[in-house]
């Protein structure tokens, strides 16, 4: 299986039992787990082309007097990918956390500029999806993450918009990708840039035990 599929199933594991019936939040988990390997050197002219759209946008936006905080947010992203190292700053606990507010804020702004151009609550988040999607999800499974996702925030409930709905499925997106990685051969410098420690599948044994306890009480939790 090739590894993107590994790390979109595992993130829709990781998610589950917090967001199980929130599809938005489950999808958000999934580009969490997809966004860290975009500081790989054959992701290059993916990053260039977000920087562009951002730059655009930013242009654009500003010229109409409309908010441009979006242009900004896709340029200082595709900056950090385009300076990190493979399994660098994405994948370190500072770079899960940065990444992650930049994210919520991407998603956040878009919501609210969705809505002041009429689109209701339902269509402003399948817009974000679309919109991301084509940003930041592998090519190979953009049709499907797409279609589930708009058709899964259009026909279910959303429990509305907050940090633990969209910050949330980002960090355990970002943290089931590292847990992964941290099983591969060449391990993760978690810690960077405070250490240059290498962590590998012990740091994933811990990482999960702290996901089975709050898993476990997050269903007692819903259920009980």
């Amino acid at each position: 299986m090739s590894s993107y599929k590994k790390h979109v199933i595992f993130s829709l594991v990781f998610a589950l039992p917090f967001f199980f019936q929130n599809i938005f939040a489950l999808a958000l988990s999934v580009l969490g787990s997809s966004i860290p390997d975009l500081d790989h050197p054959i992701k290059g002219r993916r990053v260039s082309l977000i920087f562009l759209i951002g730059v655009l946008i930013l242009i654009i936006f500003y010229l109409l007097g409309l908010p441009y905080l979006i242009g900004v947010l896709l340029m200082i992203l595709a900056m950090i990918f385009y300076f990190s190292r493979h399994r660098g700053f994405s994948h370190s606990i500072l770079g899960i956390f940065i990444l992650s507010i930049l994210l919520t804020l991407l998603v956040i702004s878009s919501y609210f500029l969705f809505r002041d151009f009429g689109a209701d609550e339902r269509e402003s988040l399948a817009l974000i999806l679309a919109f991301s999607g084509l940003m930041f999800i592998n090519r190979k499974i953009l049709i499907p993450f797409t279609l589930l996702g708009i058709l899964g925030v259009l026909f279910t409930p959303f429990p509305g918009l907050n940090l633990y709905n969209i910050m949330g499925p980002f960090l355990l997106g970002f943290v089931s990708h590292v847990i992964l990685d941290l099983y591969t051969h060449s391990g993760v410098k978690f810690l960077r840039p405070f250490s240059t420690r290498t962590f590998k599948k012990g740091l994933g044994g811990f990482l999960i035990i702290i996901w089975i306890i709050c898993a476990g009480y997050s269903i007692m939790h819903t259920f009980f």
